[in-house]
């Protein structure tokens, strides 16, 4: 997810192509992060310190986190901590970056800053999202006035991640009126509460879905993705009607109703893009009847 967010945000300044971040995203899971790395990333050392300790570590046969310890940079608890963090997301992205020689680990920490302030992320914000964890990632991409639908997003995407694609990731969505949606795919829950949630397509993301979730080859949206995509979505709309029960909320799923491409009009809808495996599609959610 997090390698979806900053690297998005690089290809859009040029600091690397897309089939670049596509490689980048297919080797990282291979990759074992440097604990040298780890360290100045989360403060502990200087790019300065990492690199004296990489020297020593050359002459002698010993390990970094050793050395670190023996020359008074770290202490052991430190070096055991940073161990825990060899297979975070946002570290093995950095470090598949800067050993592939995309970008240089002093460069890192600029370009960090650059895309917090164009985004308005607080410093505990970016701790959020280099966690990349869903849960704590998605409510940062839902608009003012738009927290009572978080919960669904965070449901929505994390089903994404487990079902379709782990490195499925939010953007930002906006609470609207109306919306021009593409081949709509929405489901009504009602009892205690009202709710509509569903996904439309934005560019074949659809198929995608569908392929992945029945397991067909799809290359066109049609009736049959649309199915296929009302069971995913009924997948969704499962979990979130049984996180609702923990509070006393009964709701009943209706049967996923699958839409035509245009406008819809209601009041207080959220249309939220999710991007994953090269495509995107908008989730939608509302607790407001009327939609139409």
């Amino acid at each position: 997810m997090v390698s979806y967010l900053l690297g998005n945000y690089m290809v859009e300044k040029g600091l690397m192509t897309k089939e670049q971040l596509q490689y980048v995203i297919c080797i990282q899971e291979k990759i074992r992060v440097k604990l040298g790395l780890i360290a100045v990333s989360e403060g502990l050392l200087t790019l300065e310190q990492a690199d004296a300790i990489n020297r020593r570590q050359q002459a002698m046969d010993k390990r970094f986190g050793d050395i670190a310890v023996e020359e008074g940079y770290l202490t052991e608890l430190q070096v055991q901590n940073l161990l825990k963090l060899q297979g975070n997301e946002y570290l093995t992205f950095v470090q598949t970056l800067v050993d592939e020689g995309i970008v240089a680990m002093g460069d890192i920490q600029t370009i960090l800053k650059e895309y917090q302030s164009e985004n308005g992320f607080t410093n505990t914000e970016m701790e959020l999202i280099k966690s990349g964890d869903a849960e704590k990632i998605a409510p940062l991409f839902v608009p003012k006035g738009a927290e009572e639908y978080q919960e669904a997003v965070i449901i929505a995407l994390k089903t994404f991640v487990r079902c379709i694609d782990r490195q499925a990731y939010p953007m930002y969505g906006k609470l609207v009126n109306e919306a021009e949606l593409e081949m709509p795919v929405t489901q009504e829950l009602d009892g205690t509460e009202y709710w509509k949630i569903g996904v439309s397509d934005i560019d074949d993301g659809l198929c995608v879905i569908a392929s992945i979730f029945a397991k067909e080859n799809y290359s066109e949206v049609n009736e049959d993705v649309q199915d296929a995509v009302g069971e995913f979505v009924n997948c969704i709309n499962g979990l979130f009607a049984t996180a609702k029960s923990a509070n006393n909320i009964t709701l009943e799923l209706q049967p996923p109703a699958l839409g035509k491409s245009g406008l819809i009009s209601g009041t207080d809808i959220l249309v939220m893009p999710f991007g994953f495996s090269n495509v995107t599609v908008n989730f939608i959610v509302t607790n407001k009847k009327g939609w139409r």
